[in-house]
């Protein structure tokens, strides 16, 4: 068999959301916060075969390069940034702390509610004011706007990050001064006092709709605040903290990995293909992703297969058949893995997000 249906349990991580996975399982919420639900051969998590002989998926068709992910955040998650894959592997070798794996983690999520997030840097000019205003209201701040004007985005993250609770408090009692004064009364309330809420303030705020994307290369800064998305990543699990988050901060190798240049726009371009199929651009030697949404009007017929695929049914119902003459019908909340096959074919009415790595 070349297709196949695969599940895997969700993970109950503290800010993971209690009834968005179960609802989107078409399962009962059994009380407890449900974050992620991982869909490949990653070893921390691996997918189980939905069919007689059932087992691990890797057992059936080797490690997989990339990894899909349910993930539903009720609160935020650790403001973050990834490694190359040329520094991962150097830290790697030298046993460095945090370091799991050789391997880089670009990141694309597309959202399937209405999804929150910090993702890249703001404008400087646009943090600037914001700055001079805090700084209007408290000396306090004077050092973190010298720190971006003679340092950059750079010089302002470091700053941030090298702050006592009793600063963090201050900032977040005079934050109506500034634009975000709704975002970091909102992330108080997770994270009190923590040195990500100065972070916060740097970064660009993100609200995707169904179907939009963010991609986060090596080097983005990012956190999820809330919502359900589909998650599609390089098999990897290094990560460098920055803030929200009771885990270890590393903040001189945080500083080393970032990319401190201003992001615009955070949104990923898209790119219709067909009728029916889009393409997330992205420049990711690691996976492609697309949203498939087949009709009675929109075929999806013959579609040139590459590499290993996983696809997974967000709404209505999705049939995939295969050039091997294999068929299996996905219902919202279920996934497929398939491979070895000319082409493939996406038919019935619904919407899918497909990976192919």
């Amino acid at each position: 068999m070349t297709l196949l249906r695969i599940s895997n349990t969700p993970k109950d991580y503290a800010w993971g959301s209690a009834d968005l996975i179960p609802q989107l399982l078409g399962r009962e919420p059994n009380g407890q916060p449900q974050a992620e639900v991982w869909f490949g051969t990653h070893p921390d998590s691996e997918s189980i075969v939905e069919d007689d002989q059932n087992g691990l998926l890797s057992a059936r068709v080797g490690q997989l390069n990339f990894l899909v992910k349910y993930l539903a955040a009720a609160k935020p998650l650790s403001i973050q940034v990834h490694p190359s894959k040329q520094w991962a592997a150097k830290r790697f070798s030298e046993n460095y702390p945090g370091y799991t794996d050789a391997n880089h983690k670009p990141e694309l999520i597309v959202a399937v509610s209405d999804f929150h997030a910090l993702c890249g840097f703001r404008k400087t000019e646009d943090i600037s004011q914001d700055l001079e205003l805090l700084a209007g209201s408290s000396s306090m701040f004077e050092p973190w706007l010298t720190s971006l004007a003679t340092q950059g985005l750079k010089g302002a993250t470091e700053w941030a990050l090298s702050q006592s609770e009793d600063v963090v408090k201050t900032f977040v009692s005079i934050s109506h001064v500034s634009s975000r004064h709704s975002l970091v009364k909102e992330i108080d309330q997770h994270f009190p006092n923590d040195v990500g809420l100065l972070v916060s303030m740097l970064l660009n705020y993100v609200e995707l709709k169904p179907g939009q994307a963010l991609y986060l290369p090596a080097g983005n800064i990012h956190a999820y605040l809330s919502g359900l998305g589909v998650e599609v990543m390089a098999s990897s699990n290094n990560v460098l903290r920055g803030g929200l988050t009771v885990k270890p901060i590393d903040v001189p190798e945080l500083l080393a990995v970032a990319d401190f240049t201003e992001l615009a726009n955070p949104v990923a371009n898209q790119k219709l293909l067909m009728t029916g199929l889009t393409e997330y651009l992205t420049d990711c030697e690691d996976f492609k992703v697309y949203r498939v949404e087949p009709s009675g009007s929109n075929l999806l017929v013959d579609i040139r297969l590459t590499g290993k695929a996983i696809l997974t049914c967000v709404a209505g119902e999705i049939a995939i058949s295969t050039s091997k003459e294999e068929t299996l019908v996905l219902t919202k909340g279920e996934v497929a893995f398939f491979e070895a096959a000319n082409y493939f074919s996406i038919l019935g009415s619904g919407t899918g997000y497909l990976a192919l790595g």
